[in-house]
């Protein structure tokens, strides 16, 4: 089944929540984004899978749901894990250096599988500070980015297939996840931020 069945939502072609400026995001963040995610958020909008799982879309009215403000405070984060910076040290603008700047890591907290001229970016998390990512690497297609779970910690779960891909597997149970699966239950629901869910409950 779709991820849009899954979340027991009206057909794309019956759906429309705004048409995005995805070009001027896209040079905004640095990368091209997943072509998945774009259809499905200009279709439905931000809001929450499960009333957990927070999908985030450009120029949103909350904070939370913001693409590019959450996306400014996931990086941070990494760059203090990364870097190993005391979040004191420096001004927002020195601390802004790429994730994948391999000469300012500093400490044990970057994965493996990250390596130097790679990037993350946040499209979604949970309301417990968690952050999910594209793990994007430089020549990969932006269907092909895996998806990350960083928990706080930092912890991560890397999953290797995109964002309609990775989330339709967690909703099935194809995925499993040690911190997400546990959250996720059927029936599942997407609920748009400010609005009722599909089941008509509220979501602030």
């Amino acid at each position: 089944m779709s991820l849009v069945g899954l979340l027991q939502l009206p057909p794309m072609d019956k759906a429309h929540w705004r048409s995005s400026d995805w070009s001027a995001i896209e040079t905004a963040l640095g990368a091209e984004l997943p072509s998945d995610y774009k259809v499905f958020v200009d279709a439905y909008g931000p809001g929450a899978i499960d009333d957990h799982l927070l999908v985030c879309a450009p120029d949103a009215s909350r904070g939370w749901t913001d693409l590019v403000d959450n996306n400014a405070v996931a990086q941070e984060s990494c760059r203090i894990w990364f870097g190993g910076v005391d979040d004191d040290s420096f001004s927002r603008l020195e601390r802004a250096w790429p994730l994948g700047d391999s000469s300012r890591w500093d400490g044990d907290d970057v994965p493996d599988w990250f390596q130097p001229g790679d990037d993350l970016i946040s499209w979604g998390g949970t309301p417990n500070g968690d952050f999910l990512f594209w793990h994007v690497k430089p020549g990969v297609s932006p269907a092909d980015h895996p998806v990350v779970l960083c928990e706080e910690g930092p912890y991560f779960e890397r999953f290797p297939g995109g964002f309609a891909r990775t989330l339709g597997g967690l909703l099935t149970g194809a995925i499993r996840s040690r911190y997400l699966s546990k959250w996720l239950n059927v029936p599942h629901s997407y609920g748009l931020a400010g609005h009722r869910d599909i089941n008509g409950r509220d979501l602030e």
